[in-house]
């Protein structure tokens, strides 16, 4: 796998400076708690609760937006409006996608993490 298919790395390290120890510090919190908020995400969506799936998506949007993770960004995107129009009509599918989005996120940040 390659990372910058996952990732762009250029723009992750200009936007923290290239401050690898940052980076190091955030991809372990970032590896500790986006899984509690996946778990958010298929709770919201196993109770049909629109307004939990929108702010878990919009929250997990956000942490994969920090690391440029394009792919997962659009999943969580995709979820986050799916909860603001409460329509679980797709919601299988784009469930498996996320699943997928992050499997490969988790796998290029800890690819990364031992680079730096």
């Amino acid at each position: 796998m390659e990372i910058q298919s996952i990732l762009d790395r250029e723009e992750l390290f200009e936007r923290l400076d290239n401050d690898y120890e940052l980076l190091q510090e955030l991809i372990e919190m970032f590896l500790e708690d986006y899984p509690s908020l996946v778990s958010e995400i298929e709770s919201a969506v196993a109770s049909k609760n629109s307004e939990n799936l929108k702010i878990a998506a919009h929250t997990l949007k956000g942490s994969v937006g920090n690391f440029c993770a394009q792919g997962a960004f659009d999943a969580a995107f995709v979820l986050e409006q799916c909860g603001s129009k409460n329509d679980f009509s797709q919601i299988d599918v784009q469930l498996v996608q996320l699943r997928r989005e992050m499997e490969q996120v988790e796998t290029a940040l800890k690819a990364l993490a031992e680079e730096l």
